[in-house]
């Protein structure tokens, strides 16, 4: 085989891979964002483009110098909702000047193709994921999670200790002293005059 028809055929296999690195990825919701002051006056180019590859659309933003990045998001707005048709796509005001650009029916490719607007930024990207993860949500952790590493020799502490009530230290009551005077004793003492078991007195002799 000669070396024409080896690129010949080079050329034919490679081509639709070329092809396909070069198409715009599909979403189904787009956000374009501007920043800047437009330092000039001019024009926004901007590409919709469905998921079967027909019936693209070219959109045309004008933009006045000295716009500001919220002046330019309006001017996106109304270009997108005059130019666009409302039964296919959604266009909704987002945060500060960011503008949302969703289809009511299949994905389809949003590019800003020109732009001749000086010190004016316009970032287009996909707000969803373009592909669905190729990885399954697990259930559970594919690996288990690692047992607590237990404490180094010297670092655990001792069991908290038990505190034991207070030994009743305090003395009985004391009766209170008996302040009162010493009761009398009714029986006379022994060989006392008078007393039980003496002698009674003998009367004196008359004429004594």
């Amino acid at each position: 085989m000669s070396i024409r028809a080896i690129l010949i055929v080079s050329a034919v296999l490679f081509a639709p891979l070329a092809g396909a690195a070069n198409t715009p990825p599909l979403s189904g919701a787009w956000s374009i964002v501007s920043t800047g002051t437009a330092a000039s006056s001019g024009e926004l180019l901007f590409r919709v483009t469905p998921s079967d590859g027909e019936g693209a659309t070219e959109v045309t933003v004008f933009v006045l110098s000295g716009s500001n990045d919220m002046s330019v998001a309006s001017n996106i707005r109304r270009a997108l909702n005059s130019q666009l048709r409302a039964d296919k796509f959604n266009v909704e005001p987002g945060q500060g000047a960011n503008v949302l650009l969703t289809s009511q029916a299949k994905d389809f490719s949003l590019e800003l193709i020109d732009s001749d607007v000086e010190n004016v930024r316009v970032t287009v990207q996909s707000t969803t994921p373009v592909a669905p993860p190729t990885v399954p949500r697990q259930a559970a952790p594919a690996n288990a999670p690692r047992p607590a590493t237990p404490p180094a020799h010297g670092d655990a502490l001792p069991p908290p200790a038990v505190t034991e009530p207070p030994a009743n230290t305090s003395e009985p009551a004391v009766p209170p002293p008996d302040n009162g005077p010493p009761l009398p004793d009714a029986s006379p003492p022994p060989n006392t005059p008078g007393g039980d078991g003496a002698p009674a007195r003998a009367p004196p002799p008359p004429g004594g």
